[in-house]
């Protein structure tokens, strides 16, 4: 086998591994896409209003069709074959994050770029596109987190874990030093990100990149910080994307030779064969160079965090939401569970939605006041919640001091007007 050929079958071995990764992500956070009917246990948001309608078992359509996809685009080796299943993914992964804005979890996101290019490009077109949104994911995550917030909340733990297992941090390190210390995380982040962006840095990038995934899966794992499995699967899968798309040279994706004409000819390019799929393709291209610049939006409010890598970084606009105690009895019992002890005594217990997103889905809760608002403005019409539910309202982070903007929310009203100031849905107005 050619050069050339080896590495087209190496660029379609990585969409049959990253499916069959994601195949395992969607059954190990399977609530996440198979949720309850219950309305009141459900965390459930569309993302947008005309969407809303569908519920029951309309809603579970999507999910089910992605199960097939997955299993067809993993399952077979012959590329058209294998495009449909993708393109059922990417229509799938679509509808999901559509009827639930919870579904877009990075990996997710990630994922659904990744279906449309397995499914409208050649193997070595394919590959040369992921590269920069692949890289991309570095750069964005490590600038959010040169935060002041990451810098003395999320980067001290995670410097304090790794601390941990190397026996601790030296006697006399103060809360200054460990400030500084947190940012060599994110400054080795973006150094390896633009390192994957030029050739002859690239494999070195590659090592270091998996060495940092590598020392993750300790950290976030149940030795460590115990995260979410999601999590920790996700930097697996991205250890195995640093080889097949950053340590393999792209230059060694050369159309096959003229001797394995037959395979080949078909995988010359789905992408050309029509004009639509010629239209697709470009489509395709263009959304992904979308995707490669909306984050550069995300401070100023006009692209979500997590759509925008804001990864580990806690400067990320968030509701709190509190409950009075005299509600109690009429909750779900579910939810009882997830309320905060009345530190102070004021009545007002904390719903955390963090704990109610890792038990009841699997998966963190979706870090963005709108989505967070609406489970508020939710609960308001299920818990037939009134003055017994107040938010706090809690803006981005200022990246030099940390501090961000703050409104308070009583009762069901004020809620649904805060609601109307977002563009995506944020739930039904109370009436």
């Amino acid at each position: 086998m050619s050069s050339g050929s080896l590495a087209s079958s190496q660029s379609w071995l990585f969409a049959r591994i990253w499916g069959g990764f994601l195949l395992v992500l969607v059954m190990a956070t399977y609530p996440l896409w198979f949720p309850p009917l219950d309305p009141q246990s459900s965390l459930s948001v569309p993302l947008i209003t005309g969407i809303s309608s569908i519920s029951g078992g309309w809603a579970l359509v999507p999910s089910i069709t992605l199960l097939f996809g997955l299993v067809i685009a993993v399952s077979t080796r012959e590329s058209a074959r294998m495009k449909i299943g993708w393109i059922v993914v990417a229509a799938s992964l679509l509808l999901s994050f559509l009827l639930d804005q919870h579904r877009l979890q990075p990996w997710a996101y990630q994922s659904f770029f990744y279906a449309l290019i397995f499914s409208s490009m050649s193997a070595s077109a394919g590959h040369k596109w992921i590269m920069p949104l692949a890289a991309s994911v570095y750069l964005y995550s490590a600038a959010g987190k040169f935060d002041f917030q990451f810098q003395h909340t999320v980067g001290q733990d995670l410097m304090a874990a790794l601390a941990g297992f190397l026996g601790g941090l030296p006697d006399g390190f103060n809360a200054e030093n460990a400030a500084r210390l947190a940012l060599l995380l994110p400054a080795v982040e973006f150094v390896a990100g633009v390192g994957l962006c030029l050739r002859r840095t690239r494999r070195l990038s590659v090592i270091v990149l998996i060495m940092m995934h590598g020392s993750l899966l300790i950290l976030l794992g149940p030795l460590g910080l115990n995260h979410s499995r999601g999590v920790l699967l996700w930097n697996v899968m991205l250890i195995v994307q640093a080889y097949f798309i950053f340590w393999i040279p792209p230059d060694n994706e050369k159309r096959p030779a003229a001797s394995d004409s037959e395979e080949n000819k078909h995988l010359k390019g789905v992408e050309d064969q029509t004009f639509l799929s010629g239209i697709f393709a470009r489509s395709v291209k263009c959304l992904i160079v979308l995707a490669c610049l909306s984050p550069l939006t995300e401070r100023k409010g006009y692209w979500d965090h997590w759509t925008s890598w804001s990864l580990y970084s806690p400067h990320t606009s968030r509701a709190e939401i509190e409950l009075h105690r005299s509600v109690a009895g009429n909750l779900n019992p579910q939810l009882v569970e997830f309320l905060e002890n009345d530190e102070d005594g004021d009545g007002w217990q904390r719903l955390s939605l963090e704990s109610w997103s890792l038990a009841s889905r699997f998966v963190p809760i979706y870090p963005q006041a709108r989505y967070q608002l609406a489970i508020a403005n939710q609960l308001c019409l299920t818990g037939d919640l009134d003055e017994q539910i107040r938010v706090k309202l809690k803006g981005v982070s200022d990246r030099w001091t940390g501090r961000r903007s703050e409104d308070r929310l009583i009762g069901k009203q004020q809620i649904a007007q805060a609601c109307r100031n977002f563009w995506l849905y944020t739930g039904k107005n109370p009436r």
